[in-house]
C-alpha cells in the first residue's frame, strides 16, 4: 500500500508547515522537539519523546491489551 504523498514550502528561514492532518495523526504538538534524520529516500521527522513512561495512559485497556497494543502499533507506524 503506497501512503499518499503531501508537499509543503520552505520558508526563507528554512521552516516547513507540518500539514494539520499529519501533526493530529502523529501527536506532534507546537513546541515539541523533533529528530531530524537523513534518510535514503529523504528526510525522516522522528518524535524526540526519550520515554514512553506516561504515554499510553488512558490509551490502553487491560481487558483488550492485545488489541489495544496491535491497534497503537498501526497507529505509530511510519
Amino acid at each position: 500500500m503506497r501512503k499518499k504523498a503531501t508537499t509543503a514550502t520552505i520558508s526563507s528561514k528554512g521552516q516547513i508547515t507540518l500539514p494539520k492532518a499529519l501533526r493530529e495523526k502523529y501527536h506532534l504538538t507546537e513546541g515539541e522537539k523533533a529528530i531530524i534524520l537523513p534518510a535514503r529516500e529523504g528526510i525522516l521527522i522522528k518524535h524526540r519523546e526519550l520515554s514512553l513512561r506516561g504515554m499510553l495512559a488512558g490509551k490502553v485497556k487491560t481487558d483488550h491489551f492485545e488489541k489495544d497494543l496491535r491497534n497503537l502499533r498501526k497507529e505509530w507506524t511510519l
